[in-house]
């Protein structure tokens, strides 16, 4: 290596390191401010915003301050040093920020608008610092290493290359290591620290290392160059482009994906990785006599059209009509979420990314300015940045919604192909060539693969679309199924259906019975709103249904009023469309009964839904007296999982129990049950049953019996505080169970995991009955959660159990065995429900012949 070509190679290692550190950042930020404005679409979006508006207005800044850039590498290392010192202050500002939007959310959250407003200079506010310093960053080192007498060329393109690599390198280890090795905290530490690291070992350069002269510099010759004006256009139009893309490709990926962390992570990094090759071409084109500026950006802008336009079809090709990608571990799911993203997106990525380089490339600085190179960088760079702002924007709220996912990445295409024709060209033979392949190409895909004829979701056999809506928070669609009614969100999760209405209902009644003087009760994910239909025919005064995803609110008001007992249209309904989570840390209101739904455990956001902070908010919301009910999908959990809700949940609610939601052996759903101080007593609860039965259109015989209720009971969560001491916490810090469930559940199914279903669940029962000492002992040992629980509901919950263990039994083939325990179950449970009652599909896999 060569003196000269040494400081350049130092100073691009040097902006990879600030990518990755930028990268390690701004993910942090984008997770803290999901905690705190929650994971909505109009969330996330004003985060964006807010950050790409910083980086603008530090760019345009470097712009208009380039004459005075004296000592441009010094300053760059201000920069970042001021970027990290600002950084340790952003959770001041999100602090005093969640303390604003408390005290005026409930009045905001009716007006969507105006909370977005105040959401977005919030994150402004907080991140406008440290965010233009990164903006400043590439116009100052541009200042440095380039000269001020030629276009940026191949080290302008080789800086942001390398910029742009280590923010692949940021995106993968905020995804996929660091959070789960030093929590995220520690993860943000270490972004500090790479930043402040950068900015002293740029210090350091100035001692130690002499710039190469920048008049050494190859440059692209050749052909007309476009204008100023034309420039920072096309500029905008790659920031645009580039951005939308990523947008739309995030969501396309949703479909076929399981939506983990490692998901997300995968085409976040392809998309970088993409990026950061498109940018590396340029500067090596940039090296060839043979190219030109105008003749690499037409192409480039051109290339970007056709393969966005295509991608819907090459798409729906290799995932087989958007089939869930599935493999044996999660190693290899990684690895196919991988290449997926780069076959299918990764050749339109890639002209993309040729597009802003190839701008730098044919960007001649006036000769006669101050420091031109530094003004020309920071002026495209803020013209790139302000077009990304306006993707951000503009695709989940205008083309999903308006145009559809896939006509959306046509439109995206249009416009590179639009903006292609604005490229000069040497000839009119060069003209006509590169017009001819856009008009071709696009011929050739509207005839072969046009985006305009494929389905947004893909109904499996026998089942018909009755309701299809792409929106910013994803695809919602009403399926029909053998007379059945099912909502089924981003093509692949089903949020519940009309054929288990007795089943859903029973997750509403349920806790509401455990608290037979409940006035106000909010219910967290009320998809179908079925379950929350159940409060109807209880005597409340309010219910709060809280659903994130207002596509899903509106087909369950439209399609499933009869099932879901219309709730939406009752006086006493109050809708929230924001995210649980949120609407508990920053709402006033309190509750008697909070119910939260049966979340997907392995989806990127859930994990939040199951932290120690959620937990210990619903329980703030609480009045005295107040429980909250966490509902869990047993058969999407493993054993590891499970106990690591169940200690988490423990640690918030000393005061809990376990109930049964069922007594299945493949499919078995439960609830943990937290209390704020002490529940209502036995006698209570079993009155408050009794008096269900009475009800006209109440039909679950385990609730109205005031002693069959007592076989869901399965008992004091406390019981297994010792078994649960070592078992690792979920927290906001330490976001174990995204990466845990993420492991377990490739593609979305069980995958290689060991779901908590069957004797597992059993098994659980069992030990949790001994550790309490419950379950028809001849010693009377009382019951922690219920002292006064008498000989016939301790029965009725042993019969229970062994119910379940007849189901379990019976699923896993041992007919024989699952007999003996259905015989001794009979003994155990009134007879009206089990011995003397018909079939019950809601409940069990086996009943008596």
């Amino acid at each position: 290596m060569n003196e000269r070509a040494r400081p350049a190679i130092v100073i691009a290692w040097l902006f990879a390191i600030s990518g990755a550190a930028g990268l390690i950042l701004e993910t942090t930020w984008l997770r803290w401010f999901g905690l705190l404005f929650g994971a909505t679409a109009p969330a996330t979006a004003a985060t964006l915003v807010a950050f790409l508006a910083g980086q603008a207005t530090g760019a345009a800044a470097a712009a208009r301050l380039a004459a005075r850039m004296r000592r441009p590498l010094r300053i760059f290392a201000g920069l970042m040093i001021a970027s990290a010192a600002w950084a340790l202050l952003v959770p001041l500002g999100i602090g005093a920020g969640e303390a604003f939007t408390a005290a005026f959310y409930d009045e905001l959250r009716t007006a969507p608008g105006a909370l977005s407003c105040v959401r977005f200079a919030i994150a402004l506010g907080a991140t406008l610092p440290a965010a233009a310093c990164w903006g400043a960053a590439f116009p100052t080192l541009g200042a440095a290493l380039l000269s001020d007498r030629r276009p940026p060329g191949s080290r302008g393109a080789a800086l942001y290359a390398a910029n742009l690599a280590g923010a692949a390198v940021g995106a993968a280890a905020a995804a996929f290591w660091l959070p789960e090795w030093l929590g995220v905290n520690g993860t943000y530490g270490v972004g500090i620290a790479l930043e402040v690291g950068v900015g002293v070992a740029a210090l350091a350069m100035l001692r130690r290392m002499t710039l190469p002269a920048p008049d050494a510099e190859p440059l692209m010759v050749g052909g007309p160059l476009p204008g100023p004006r034309a420039l920072a256009a096309l500029a905008s139009v790659s920031g645009f482009g580039t951005f939308a893309a990523q947008v739309l490709l995030v969501h396309a990926f949703a479909l076929v994906l399981d939506q983990s962390v490692y998901a997300f992570g995968a085409v976040l990094a392809v998309v970088f990785v993409c990026l950061a090759c498109g940018a590396g071409g340029v500067a090596l084109a940039s090296r060839s006599s043979r190219v030109t500026p105008s003749g690499l950006l037409g192409g480039s802008l051109v290339v970007t059209a056709l393969g966005l336009a295509c991608f819907p079809a090459l798409f729906h090709t290799i995932t087989g009509g958007l089939g869930l990608a599935a493999s044996e571990n999660w190693a290899k799911h990684l690895a196919s979420a991988l290449w997926m993203a780069a076959a299918t997106a990764g050749p339109g990525l890639l002209a993309a990314g040729l597009v802003f380089p190839a701008v730098l490339a044919a960007a001649a600085p006036a000769p006669d300015a101050p420091r031109p190179v530094a003004a020309r960088l920071g002026q495209l760079v803020a013209a790139n940045t302000l077009g990304a702002l306006l993707g951000a924007v503009a695709a989940p709220f205008l083309l999903l919604p308006f145009v559809g996912p896939w006509r959306a990445f046509a439109v995206v295409g249009l416009v590179y192909g639009v903006a292609s024709l604005f490229v000069p060209t040497p000839d009119r033979r060069g003209r006509m060539l590169r017009d001819g392949v856009l008009a071709l190409g696009w011929l050739g895909i509207l005839a072969l693969a046009s985006p305009f004829s494929l389905p947004a979701v893909t109904p499996e056999a026998g089942e018909t679309l009755v309701y299809q809506v792409t929106t910013p928070s994803g695809s919602v669609a009403v399926i029909e199924r053998d007379g059945e009614h099912l909502i089924r969100s981003d093509n692949h999760y089903n949020l519940g259906g009309t054929a288990e209405v007795l089943h859903q209902e029973r997750q509403g009644h349920l806790p509401l019975l455990l608290h037979p003087d409940a006035r106000r009760v909010a219910y967290l994910g009320s998809a179908t709103g079925i379950s929350a239909g159940a409060a109807t025919l209880h005597p409340v005064t309010s219910m709060h249904l809280v659903e994130i995803a207002p596509g899903v609110a509106d087909a369950a008001r439209r399609y499933f009023r009869a099932a879901n007992r219309q709730v939406h249209e009752d006086p006493r309904t109050r809708i929230v469309l924001d995210d649980a989570r949120n609407f508990l840390r920053a709402s006033r209101e309190r509750f008697d009964v909070i119910v939260a739904d049966l979340f997907v455990p392995w989806r990127s956001g859930s994990h939040a839904l199951y932290a120690l902070e959620h937990f210990q908010a619903a329980r703030a919301r609480l009045d005295s007296g107040g429980l909250f009910c966490q509902w869990l999908p047993l058969y999407q959990l493993t054993p590891g999982e499970f106990q690591m809700i169940a200690a988490t949940f423990l640690d918030a609610f000393p005061e809990s129990a376990v109930f049964r939601g069922d007594f299945y052996g493949s499919f078995p759903i439960a609830a943990l049950v937290g209390w704020r101080d002490r529940p209502a007593p036995f006698r209570e609860v079993s009155a408050a049953a009794a008096r269900m039965a009475a009800i006209p259109g109440f039909d679950d015989r385990w609730l109205r019996d005031p002693v069959g209720f007592w076989s869901l009971y399965v008992g004091p969560l406390a019981g297994l505080a010792t078994v649960l001491r070592d078992v690792p916490r979920n927290r906001d810090d330490r976001p174990r169970f995204a990466y845990l469930a993420a492991r377990s559940h490739v593609g979305g199914g069980r995958g290689v995991s060991d779901p908590m279903v069957g004797l597992r669940w059993v098994r659980f029962q069992e030990t949790l009955q001994r550790a309490s000492q419950l379950g028809g002992n001849a010693i009377d040992p009382g019951d922690a959660i219920y002292p006064g629980l008498d000989a016939r509901a301790r029965e009725a919950s042993h019969g229970g159990a062994l119910l379940q263990a007849a189901s379990s039994l019976w699923v896993a083939g041992r007919a024989q065995e699952a007999a003996q325990f259905l015989a001794r179950a009979s003994e155990l449970l009134p007879p009206e429900l089990l011995a003397q009652a018909p079939a019950d599909p809601s409940a069990a896999d086996v009943w008596p012949d």
